[in-house]
C-alpha cells in the first residue's frame, strides 16, 4: 500500500469518528449480503453482494442503488468506505451498493469476440451479460431492497467499456453510467462512436469518465475524444463529465468516489431521494459540461 493511499485510509478514518462522535451513539454497520440468480440469460448461476447504507435498517428511506461490475475486485472495505464517507461529507447520498462477482470475465466485457495480436481473445457475451442485470439481478434487488428508482453502471477498464456500451445500447439499464479507465480503442467501437453519440435517444443520462493523469495513452485519448463528442454533439440529456485525477495510474482507487460526485454534483446533503428531489437530480442532467476535475 502506497504512503499516499495510507494518509488517505487514516484521514478517512479520522473524519468518520469525528462524524461518529459528533451524532452520539450510532448503529453499527450492517453486514454484507449475498445472494445469487439462476440466469436463464447467461445458463449459469451468478452471485452478488450487497452492502446496505449504515442506517437502512432504521427507518423507511429509499436509496440509489450503484451496480458494481467486477465485484470480487471493486466491491471492497476501500472503495466501500470511501462511499460511505462521501456520503457522511454530504458530497452523494447514501447508497446501496450491488457487487456482480464475475464467472467468465473475459466473455462478458465485450459484445463481439476481440482477437489480440497475439492470438488471445475476450468478449463474445456482454449483450447477454448486460440483458442478465437489466432482466434478472435489477427486479432481484428491487423487489428485496428499499431502492429509490434511480441506478447507477459501475465498470473499470475493460468493464468500463461496457458500461460506456452499456448507455448506448441499453439506455434504461441506469440513469448515470460511470467508468474507470475504460478501454474505448476498440475498434467496433471506434467506427460507431460519432454515430452513437449524434443519434443517442436515451433521454437524460448522464456518463462519468474517471481516469488517471498518467493512465494507458489509450485510454486518455479516447475517452478525451467520446467527451469531446458528447459535448459538442450529443442531443439534449446525455451529458458527460471527466475527471483526470493527479499522479494516479490505470483505475485510480477512489475513481468510483469521483464519478459518484460527477454523477451527483449539486446534491444537497438534506435531500431526500423522493420523487420531485429525483426529477430535480435528472433535470441537472441536461445542464452544461463541468470542467475537467483536478483533485490530489
Amino acid at each position: 500500500m502506497t504512503t499516499t493511499r495510507v494518509r488517505l485510509l487514516a484521514f478517512a478514518a479520522l473524519c468518520a469518528s469525528r462524524v461518529a462522535a459528533a451524532a452520539g451513539a450510532p448503529s453499527l454497520p450492517l453486514p454484507v449480503e449475498t445472494g445469487k440468480v439462476e440466469s436463464v440469460q447467461l445458463g449459469e448461476a451468478r452471485e452478488f453482494w450487497v452492502s446496505l447504507p449504515d442506517g437502512y435498517r432504521d427507518g423507511a428511506q429509499r436509496y440509489p442503488v450503484v451496480y458494481m461490475m467486477d465485484g470480487e475486485i471493486n466491491f471492497n472495505s476501500g472503495c466501500i468506505g470511501g462511499l460511505r464517507l462521501a456520503a457522511q461529507m454530504g458530497e452523494i447520498p447514501e447508497l446501496i451498493v450491488v457487487g456482480i462477482r464475475n464467472t467468465d470475465r473475459s466473455r462478458d466485457i465485450f459484445p463481439e469476440v476481440v482477437v489480440y495480436p497475439d492470438g488471445s481473445q475476450d468478449g463474445g457475451r456482454a449483450d447477454k451479460f448486460l440483458d442478465f442485470i437489466r432482466d434478472e439481478l435489477i427486479p432481484r434487488v428491487e423487489a428485496t431492497y428499499r431502492t429509490a428508482g434511480y441506478r447507477v453502471l459501475y465498470g473499470t477498464s475493460n468493464t468500463g467499456y461496457t458500461a460506456v456500451y452499456a448507455l448506448f445500447r441499453s439506455p434504461s439499464l441506469a440513469d448515470a453510467y460511470v467508468a474507470a479507465s475504460a478501454t474505448l480503442s476498440i475498434p467496433s467501437f471506434r467506427e460507431k462512436r460519432e454515430a452513437l453519440v449524434k443519434e443517442f435517444k436515451g433521454g437524460r443520462r448522464r456518463l462519468a469518465l474517471v481516469m488517471g493523469e498518467r493512465d494507458l495513452p489509450t485510454v486518455i485519448s479516447h475517452n478525451g475524444i467520446l467527451k469531446e463528442l458528447i459535448d459538442t454533439s450529443a442531443p439534449p440529456g446525455l451529458s458527460c463529465r471527466l475527471a483526470v485525477l493527479r499522479g494516479e495510474e490505470h483505475v485510480p482507487p477512489n475513481s468510483l468516489v469521483e464519478g459518484l460526485r460527477a454523477v451527483f454534483e449539486g446534491w444537497k446533503a438534506a435531500a431526500r431521494l423522493d420523487d420531485e428531489a429525483l426529477a430535480a437530480l435528472r433535470a441537472r442532467m441536461e445542464g452544461s459540461p463541468a470542467p475537467v476535475a483536478d483533485r490530489p
